[in-house]
């Protein structure tokens, strides 16, 4: 393995260059290194490296976020043993913890980091790099570094750590007539605009309103359905299409009365797009489609959540599946045709699914797509299952791996429940289910304890229980593949963010080749006995954010500095075998903002692009340059290219953007070279 010196990671097309205003003095602010203002700095060597990309602490990665098995945070035996040893310090603290308490070894200053560079080198014979990228000899007393007070751990922003993308593509439907987009003339006086239109709040209204469009899904179109569309369409979009947004500042959306925002809330019309190999939409191919009202799912009520949100795209078995988060996860199969091309024989294939009692729907435009017909290929099947642990109520994602016991048969096909802690997995055959009584109550929350109706009637069945792993069970994902400002600010129990993760996006395949290409490090499945006969892994994207109900017990001058829903990212990888343990995590990150450069950014520049800066991910007095809310919504293999991942992303409920990413630049942020993104030596 070469490793390659600490590099500068900034995205190489932003204009700037990458440096944002207020960077440099990031870590010199009062409050920086310590628990809000006026807390107690318990790492009086940290210091801030000088471009203001990370903190440097004596503190070993880790350590503030681990617990013991009663769940007692490492942190706290930390306090009180400084609480009981006046004028020691922290590293001696970090000793004793990190001897005496079994589950707190991570703190060991005397281990962990020769332990961790070790995780990073796959010979005896390689050598180690100072600070400044030089050879040093390596020392390989892995257990008894007598050195390792001179190394520091980096704490990064979130916006240092993001993967380096290219051929970003913002997405703007053409079909949402210019009528029901806001004018950016009025983008100044937005509250008086939108109070004008919703004088009169009317869930029933669909045609005096505003629409805004995000959180894309992406998703190979399949091959025998491409015959009956344009000959250049490769990809299909998703989009959702609603006036709900966090586009204006929190202050607008605080005087805005509760039904006015209810109101909005309740419209979610679905987008669909056809697309080139460069992302571009196809012209006469995109559209609007008012979809719960067709389907008479529309609820009675407008206040609460709407009867659907978020839709998503999966490919799979050559098969496209709509994705809808409802009540719980629902899921169908699409047909798309365009007129005049190829000859499909639509009606007996209609016939033939009536007969099985599917009953295709064929959904009518509401905007847009001249020539574009979409058709359910049978009403929703619906994942859930009954009990606390076996359903989490949204967010699944789809992946497939083939039939392990039969392997000329379709892929066996699972949902993602959850990611971390805990890595829940269910195998479901989507296009089976059994149909329960209409009048059956349902005994745990799925996601809002609706009555069965006719789509949630239509359980999908599944295949033996759900596997469940815990990230605590692989040494190699137990604690981040870097560390992130949020554990050197918020230590132990403070922590911001929900300890539970969904995912957003999955899955890309990455072979073992493929991880030793992009010059990181393998893992030995001598130190991790989960990597023993893994040749590759599953890649997704997962998110967590801030919620006010994780932060009660904080004091309000603490509260403050931790913003309610503010997301940050992760990647993750997964050993494709049940079952389906976790094997890698990396820190947080957070994705920027789009560009309103022609020269920089692909596709049609959104005008409400500029808007998405209203809200900025804030933490601790900082901010960071990248959207409060960047919520990952998929991640594909792009066609005709095994090596780069598409991932697609929606800003503060306000635009959506698709980027490439390599799979050598995933591989390098779940394995990174540890002198890169995790460890940084003394100057001497």
């Amino acid at each position: 393995v070469n490793y390659h010196a600490p590099s500068n990671r900034h995205h190489h097309h932003r204009g700037n260059g990458g440096v944002f205003p207020g960077w440099e003095e990031w870590g010199t602010k009062s409050g920086s290194g310590r628990l809000g203002k006026g807390g107690t700095n318990t790492n009086n060597h940290d210091e801030e490296n000088e471009s203001g990309r990370y903190i440097l602490s004596p503190t070993c990665g880790g350590c503030y976020r681990t617990h013991d098995q009663n769940n007692v945070p490492c942190y706290d035996f930390l306090q009180h043993y400084l609480g009981k040893h006046p004028g020691s310090t922290m590293r001696e603290a970090a000793e004793m913890v990190g001897t005496d308490v079994r589950d707190c070894a991570i703190c060991n200053p005397d281990t962990c980091y020769g332990d961790r560079l070790q995780e990073g080198t796959s010979s005896e014979n390689e050598k180690e790099k100072d600070a400044a990228g030089k050879d040093v000899k390596k020392n390989n007393n892995n257990n008894n570094n007598s050195n390792d007070d001179q190394y520091q751990t980096k704490y990064w922003r979130f916006d240092q750590t993001s993967p380096r993308y290219t051929s970003p593509t913002s997405l703007v439907l053409s079909s949402i007539p210019s009528n029901l987009r806001v004018p950016p003339s009025r983008f100044e006086d937005i509250e008086s605009y939108i109070k004008t239109k919703y004088a009169n709040p009317d869930p029933e209204n669909t045609t005096n309103v505003f629409l805004m469009e995000y959180n894309p899904g992406i998703a190979p179109i399949p091959l025998r359905m491409r015959a009956y569309l344009p000959w250049n369409a490769r990809y299909l979009l998703s989009l959702r299409v609603t006036p709900h947004n966090f586009c204006f500042p929190p202050s607008l959306t605080d005087r805005l009365s509760e039904d006015v925002k209810q109101t909005m809330h309740s419209l979610n019309h679905m987008g669909l797009a056809l697309l080139d190999d460069k992302y571009q939409m196809i012209p006469g191919h995109d559209v609007v489609i008012d979809i719960d009202r067709q389907l008479e799912a529309k609820r009675e009520s407008y206040m609460g959540e709407p009867a659907f949100v978020d839709y998503r795209l999966f490919t799979l078995n050559d098969e496209l599946y709509l994705h809808i988060n409802s009540d719980t996860v629902i899921l169908t199969k699409l047909r798309l045709r365009s007129e005049g091309i190829g000859a499909p024989n639509d009606i007996a294939e209609d016939s033939l699914l009536k007969k099985m009692d599917q009953h295709p729907i064929k959904l009518k435009n509401l905007y847009g797509g001249d020539r574009f017909r979409v058709t359910l290929l049978h009403q929703f099947n619906t994942i859930w299952g009954e009990g606390k642990k076996s359903v989490f109520g949204k967010n699944y994602a789809l992946f497939s791996v083939p039939n392990a016991t039969h392997p000329t048969a379709p892929d066996s096909i699972y949902a993602e429940m959850s990611v971390h802690p805990d890595h829940l997995v269910q195998r479901i055959l989507p296009d089976e289910y059994d149909k329960l009584p209409r009048d059956r109550k349902i005994k745990w929350r799925q996601r809002r304890n609706f009555k069965i109706d006719y789509i949630m009637q239509r359980k999908m069945r599944t295949v033996g229980n759900a596997t469940q792993s815990s990230t605590a069970d692989a040494a190699s994902a137990r604690v981040p593949s870097f560390f992130t400002a949020d554990e050197h600010w918020f230590p132990g129990s403070k922590s911001p963010f929900k300890d539970f993760a969904h995912g957003g996006a999955c899955c890309v395949s990455m072979s073992m080749e493929e991880i030793s290409e992009a010059g990181v490090a393998v893992p030995d499945a001598r130190r991790d006995g989960n990597w023993e006969g893994v040749d590759s892994v599953l890649v997704g994207v997962g998110h967590t954010l801030v919620k006010f109900y994780s932060k009660n017990k904080m004091p309000v001058n603490e509260r403050m500095l931790i913003p309610d829903t503010n997301y940050v990212s992760f990647l993750y990888a997964f050993d494709p075998r049940p079952p389906f343990q976790l094997l890698a995590r990396s820190g947080y990150f957070c994705l920027g903002f789009a560009s309103t450069s022609e020269d920089e950014e692909g596709g049609t520049i959104n005008p409400h692009s500029v808007l998405t800066r209203n809200r900025p991910l804030q933490q601790n007095n900082e901010t960071f340059a990248c959207a409060q809310i960047h919520y990952v919504s998929s991640i594909i293999e792009k066609l005709g290219d095994s090596s780069t991942a598409v991932i697609g992303y929606g800003m503060n409920d306000c635009t959506a953007r698709l980027v490439e990413v390599s799979k050598k630049e995933i591989a390098r942020l779940l394995f990174p070279d540890p002198w890169d993104m995790v460890v940084s030596k003394k100057p001497s």
